[in-house]
């Protein structure tokens, strides 16, 4: 008789020689859950279903937003009617002007929802309702850098995630967004971030850099402002300055130095690093403890925020996986509590979304959503995810480029200042770099006609191209003769090149007409910089008191 073994370990021996079984006659493993998995699709179907029905009905603005961002990220054509319509009712409200209280007393929903889909759906044509939106946004930021209800002094968690992620996707289609607007929130996360890594409801600043207790601290708000805040430390390059100082520390001594300078050279936020880094691993620490696929408020909206903060986490750490575990049981949760008609909304008794947002961050979340657009964005440059950094390998002979539904469409180029920026935005063209320096001898109305038609994307090629494409465009806008544009002028004279300081230097010289005033000189010292840094901005604050400048 053998002999008997205890009832636990024989039970694991049991369940050991079951799995072995399982994959020795081909029975089937627990399927490994995608956005492309079949089963997957099909749950996406059904609520796309529903969101084109007659019974997906909710008056908001930002609901009508995300169900037609929802629809186009699951690649609805843009003529699709619930599209159109979402287009429409953001036109009506924009129309004759706008401003925060038009979106009423919780319209930064409305206003970060709605700039989402447009930059989403077409760019290019819907510019101007963009720009309109943006500048709404930036009217309703509050004091301390949060966004929340208009009649609240206080910073609303769960309405800045919405700015933020409305500036991210403005930014990777070309929009210019002011970096003190971004850091602005970026200070705002790091001192509401609750001691736990969390982070509450209406945000608490603390008046240094110990953090305060937080009140109301939940999934939701806290996955919202832990996501916030990736997504700020990437627009502000804090991802590369982690890499640069990791690179530098295993550099020797002699080469050390040279990198730290020119580091400090290139740098454009004031805020630090390091209150970055630790807010992260509070933050994430919090998570790994905390995570749950069904928390008992706003599940839907908890999940569209989870895969938000997973996509850019898993970007930035460069560990991106297409079957995460926390993808695959969250999914068999929502195929699990989807409607009969292909809903999900939250039964909650304290509060609920409605059925048409829930449906949306339902679809959104098996959608991949926000790692969908990051794939975009990185057609867009390498390093961290800025719009504008350089065109996509492979398109040659133009200067300007749109997003069509996630496609990217050359447009044609026409004249001898747009022919010197085709060779040159080219990286296979032998011609790079005399088209560079060709573009200081273009005439001062092909300048100004090229500066009128790409005037942002030439600003962006500045803080953000190859150094041929910097010198090009700060030729460009200093042959144009526009005030408007010596703070991207002034900017240049921190570039990490000696040749785009230089013909920065020279261009302010020629359109001030102190041609030996302010320098730097030729042979120049970092001191020497920042000394014409301040120089020059104190004579432009002579002609434009108000002036805002980017650090």
């Amino acid at each position: 008789m053998s002999p008997q073994l205890p009832g636990s370990r024989r039970a694991n021996l049991v369940g050991i020689l079951l799995a072995l079984c399982g994959t020795w006659c081909g029975w089937p493993a627990k399927a490994q859950l995608t956005s492309e998995s079949p089963e997957v699709k099909q749950c996406i179907a059904r609520a796309v279903g529903f969101l084109e029905s007659g019974a997906a009905t909710d008056a908001r603005l930002g609901a009508y937003a995300l169900a037609g961002m929802t629809l186009i990220k699951n690649d609805a054509p843009p003529n699709h009617p619930k599209v159109v319509e979402a287009v429409q009712q953001i036109q009506q409200v924009l129309k004759g002007g706008a401003t925060p209280a038009s979106f009423g007393d919780n319209g930064i929903y409305s206003i970060g929802m709605s700039t989402i889909f447009l930059c989403t759906l077409d760019p290019d044509k819907y510019r101007a309702e963009i720009t309109a939106l943006l500048q709404t946004l930036q009217a309703a930021q509050k004091p301390h850098g949060g966004w929340g209800y208009l009649q609240k002094p206080t910073g609303d968690t769960s309405m800045t995630q919405y700015g933020v992620l409305s500036i991210w996707e403005a930014r990777q289609v070309g929009f210019d967004v002011p970096t003190s607007m971004i850091e602005r929130v970026a200070d705002w996360l790091l001192r509401t971030q609750d001691p736990s890594g969390a982070y509450g409801y209406q945000g608490i600043v603390s008046n240094s850099d110990a953090l305060v207790p937080q009140t109301e601290v939940r999934e939701g708000v806290g996955i919202a402002g832990l996501g916030s805040l990736y997504i700020c430390a990437n627009m502000l390059g804090m991802d590369e300055r982690a890499m640069a100082e990791e690179k530098a520390r295993k550099l020797p001594a002699a080469l050390k130095e040279v990198q730290e300078k020119d580091a400090r050279r290139s740098l454009r936020s004031r805020l630090d690093l390091r209150l970055f880094q630790e807010a992260k691993s509070r933050g994430n620490r919090w998570f790994q403890q905390n995570f749950r696929v069904d928390p008992p408020l706003f599940p839907f909206y908890y999940l569209y925020a989870v895969e938000r903060y997973w996509s850019v986490r898993e970007y930035v750490e460069g560990n991106d996986s297409p079957s995460p575990s926390w993808y695959q049981d969250a999914a068999r949760w929502l195929m699990k509590t989807q409607n009969d008609d292909g809903s999900w909304v939250d039964k909650g008794t304290v509060a609920t979304a409605g059925a048409v947002p829930d449906t949306a961050f339902g679809a959104l979340f098996l959608l991949r959503s926000m790692r969908k657009s990051i794939e975009r964005a990185k057609g867009f440059g390498r390093g961290t995810l800025v719009g504008g950094r350089g065109l996509p390998k492979g398109v040659k002979g133009v200067t300007d480029v749109v997003l069509r539904q996630g496609q990217i469409v050359a447009k044609p180029l026409s004249g001898p200042a747009e022919q010197l920026m085709a060779a040159i935005e080219n990286a296979e063209s032998p011609e790079r770099a005399g088209a560079a320096e060709a573009m200081a001898d273009i005439s001062i109305a092909d300048a100004r006609k090229l500066v009128s038609t790409h005037e942002g994307k030439l600003r962006q090629l500045v803080s953000g191209g190859s150094i041929e494409a910097r010198l090009a465009a700060v030729q460009a806008l200093a042959r144009s003769y526009d005030l408007d544009n010596v703070p991207t002028l002034i900017y240049a004279l921190t570039d990490s090149d000696p040749l785009v300081i230089l013909a920065a230097r020279d261009g302010l010289r020629r359109m001030s007409g102190t041609f030996d005033t302010f320098g730097p000189p030729d042979q120049f010292t970092e001191e020497d910089v920042w000394r014409a840094v301040r120089e020059w901005k104190q004579w432009y604050r002579t002609i434009r008191p108000d002036a805002e400048f980017e650090d």
